[in-house]
Formats: structure tokens, C-alpha cells, sequence
């Protein structure tokens, strides 16, 4: 899948220009765009969606910005997992609220997968993550266990100092539950992308398709 994975972010990174802000994800087909980056040095600002995709990004030689001065013209990231109408679950790397941040805010957004990322419906192979404030976290849980089959607390802290709770379950409504999930006290962000994906570039073993 690796290079499938390579394929996808390559096609994308041709979209990105000289002059242009640029959002970057994080995950592992993410990067493969840094590494396109490196290799074909265009001049840009970077905006990262997490503290390991700044380090990867500096070592590349990008220059970093920073999303409350700077509105991205692309934003280009992975997913876990994308359905039909191109809704995505997002954040198996825990830098889901950083993400969507950025992602919602750029001009363009474009989401970079291997094939084994197409679904039906989300929630088929992947968790949906939510991050949330320690301080409730156990609130939390205890509301999203009404709404999905098991939760499970991650071994992990986000770069915003909070936990992840991994929801297991098929989601019927993502738009809906989206929406829903983030009415929850001591929920900080959840890993439902509905809006605003402007394309799919997803890499298969018969070539590049697009959604």
C-alpha cells in the first residue's frame, strides 16, 4: 500500500505551486508528499497540522506559517477513511482538531489515499476518534457510549495536551453526528470531515482515481 500511498500524494503535490500557502496533514501518505516536497523545493509557506509534520516539514527546507495569520489557497491530507459522497473519518494519528482546523479553513482541500480507504459507510474498518478535555473525559465517554457500540480511551495525548477516545461503530448520518458530537461539554473536536473536501486523490493498483 506504501506505494500506492506515494502515487496519491505525488498527484497531489503537482497542484501545489510557487507562492501558494499550503496545509499540511499528517500520517503516513502524507509523508510521502513531504518527501515530494523536498525533492521539488517549491517556494512555499507550509501551514502543519501537528508538531511531527512541522519537524518533518523543516528538515525538508519549507518555510512554516501560521493559520491565524495565514488562510491556506490548499490544504492537502489524508483520511482513515472515505464513503461514497466523500464524507472522510480523519485523526488515526490523533491530530484531528488541528486538521480540521486548517482543513475547513483552506480555499481548496484535497484529501491523498490508497484504495484500501474506500467504504461504504464510515465506521467499517476504523474507529471514529474524539478528542476531549481530561478534565471530563469520563462525562464524555459515558455520553458516546450511548451513541456508538464500545469507546475505548487511546494511549495517547494530542499536541493539545487532551485524550482520544476511538468510537466503534458504523455511522449512518455523518453530517448529522458530526454536528451532534461537538454539543457535547468536554468534547474538544471530532474526527468527521463533511464539509468543504474538494477532491479525492486515491491511488490504486490500476492507477490514480479521482473522486
Amino acid at each position: 500500500m506504501e506505494d500506492l500511498k506515494k502515487k496519491a500524494a505525488e498527484e497531489a503535490g503537482k497542484q501545489i505551486k510557487d507562492g501558494m500557502i499550503v496545509g499540511i496533514g499528517t500520517g503516513s501518505t502524507v509523508k510521502h508528499l513531504i518527501e515530494y516536497l523536498a525533492q521539488t523545493k517549491p517556494r512555499i509557506v507550509a501551514i502543519p497540522t501537528s508538531k511531527d509534520t512541522e519537524e518533518k516539514l523543516k528538515q525538508a527546507g519549507i518555510k512554516i506559517g501560521n493559520i491565524n495569520e495565514l488562510i491556506p489557497d490548499i490544504a492537502i491530507d489524508g483520511a482513515d477513511e472515505v464513503d461514497p459522497q466523500k464524507n472522510l473519518t480523519k485523526g488515526g494519528g490523533g491530530a484531528l482538531t488541528r486538521e480540521k482546523v486548517i482543513d475547513y479553513l483552506a480555499k481548496k482541500f484535497i484529501v491523498i489515499v490508497d484504495e484500501d480507504k474506500i467504504v461504504q459507510q464510515l465506521g467499517e474498518k476504523h474507529p471514529l476518534p474524539v478528542e476531549v478535555l481530561p478534565f471530563a473525559y469520563e462525562r464524555v465517554r459515558k455520553e458516546l457510549e450511548e451513541k456508538f457500540e464500545r469507546v475505548v480511551k487511546r494511549d495517547f495525548v494530542t499536541d493539545n495536551g487532551n485524550y482520544i477516545l476511538d468510537c466503534h461503530g458504523k455511522i449512518k448520518e455523518p453530517e448529522k453526528l458530526e454536528l451532534m458530537l461537538n454539543n457535547i461539554p468536554g468534547e474538544v473536536e471530532n474526527g468527521l470531515f463533511t464539509r468543504n473536501v474538494s477532491e479525492v486523490i486515491v491511488g490504486t493498483k490500476e492507477g490514480i482515481k479521482r473522486l
